[in-house]
């Protein structure tokens, strides 16, 4: 995203907008995944944390609040999806309205890309794999045993595959409507999903590219390899029935892939801590109990507990005066 917004501003500078729908897209789509992704991971993290995630001092309930608000700034995250019309500040609006009015997020982006490929305009950048649709409409996945899912070109084939039949599709669907405007009514959920496939793309491609340079550190690149080919597969895994249903992938194939999911699995667990420790975020910055450096949790929770104002004595306030009386006349009614 950095590199696109550096070049579209120099293309803006000299008065070319030919790239302003494809980053404005990306932006958006990812926006969408991303903020998406992150609120549930947060409302993950706090449910696997069992009744502690629940405390104001595992850092989680404040972070969630927080947090949350992201997937409705500048849009809800499905409008971001699908949205036609947009505005960019710092342009001449009176001059460059027309053009602008007519840029498309995500969904629109994406059909407007297909239609296209008939006059033979080729796309670039991160639509570019639209380019060959019809090799991707006929591939087949060559996957024979779980370790073939570790090759990055099987991986990138099946996710674009994915991605260019599902767009396919919804243009196909588009057509038998009178009106686009009907159409996208009518499909909006499959364009959706559409959206979000090429989103997911985006990201396990550009991991893959980054891992093809050079990348410091002894040891570092490998787990790197392991983390993109989790995060790869285990979308595979969430998203099953894209790939499965739109001949990606065979159901076999897709229970390989989920069989070397857990295997990477396995290799991820043993540096999971080490690995999270590597962002080098320090106790003040994370205001958790739950997340200390050190691990003393349990400690840490009982001297958090004792700042509660319920703990200022022994025996808290009304006690004696509301409670007591209650439980000493329940005592005396009891039967056993």
């Amino acid at each position: 995203m950095k590199w696109l917004y550096t070049d579209v501003s120099k293309r803006l500078q000299a008065n070319d907008f030919s790239t302003l729908p494809e980053v404005h897209a990306c932006a958006a789509g990812l926006k969408s995944i991303t903020t998406s992704a992150t609120a549930d991971a947060i409302e993950e993290c706090r449910k696997l944390c069992g009744g502690h995630g629940y405390l104001s001092c595992s850092g989680l309930p404040e972070l969630f609040a927080v947090y949350i608000p992201n997937c409705t700034y500048e849009g809800d995250n499905i409008v971001m999806l699908l949205q036609d019309e947009l505005c960019y500040s710092g342009l001449d609006v009176s001059v460059k309205y027309e053009y602008i009015s007519d840029t498309d997020m995500v969904a629109r982006f994406l059909m407007k890309t297909i239609s296209r490929l008939v006059s033979g305009k080729m796309p670039v950048g991160t639509a570019a794999y639209l380019g060959r649709v019809e090799h991707l409409m006929q591939c087949h996945c060559e996957v024979q045993r779980a370790e073939d899912w570790l090759k990055h070109s099987i991986i990138l084939e099946a996710f674009e595959a994915r991605s260019a039949r599902m767009s396919v599709a919804c243009a196909e669907s588009l057509s038998r409507f009178s009106t686009p405007e009907e159409g996208f009514g009518e499909i909006s959920a499959d364009l959706v999903e559409a959206a979000v496939a090429h989103c997911q793309l985006i990201i396990v491609s550009k991991f893959i590219e980054k891992l093809q340079q050079d990348i410091p550190g002894k040891g570092v690149k490998t787990q790197l390899e392991n983390l993109c080919n989790v995060y790869a597969l285990s979308l595979l895994h969430k998203h099953l029935g894209d790939f499965v249903s739109t001949g990606c992938i065979t159901p076999k194939q897709g229970a390989l892939a989920n069989e070397q999911l857990r295997s990477l699995y396995s290799q991820v667990r043993l540096n999971a801590i080490a690995l999270v420790d590597a962002f080098n975020h320090t106790d003040h910055y994370l205001g958790s109990v739950l997340g200390c450096y050190d691990g003393n949790v349990y400690q840490k929770l009982y001297e958090d507990a004792w700042k509660s104002p319920l703990n200022d004595t022994v025996v808290p306030d009304g006690y004696d005066e509301y409670i007591r009386p209650l439980l000493k006349q329940h005592f005396r009614t009891a039967r056993l």
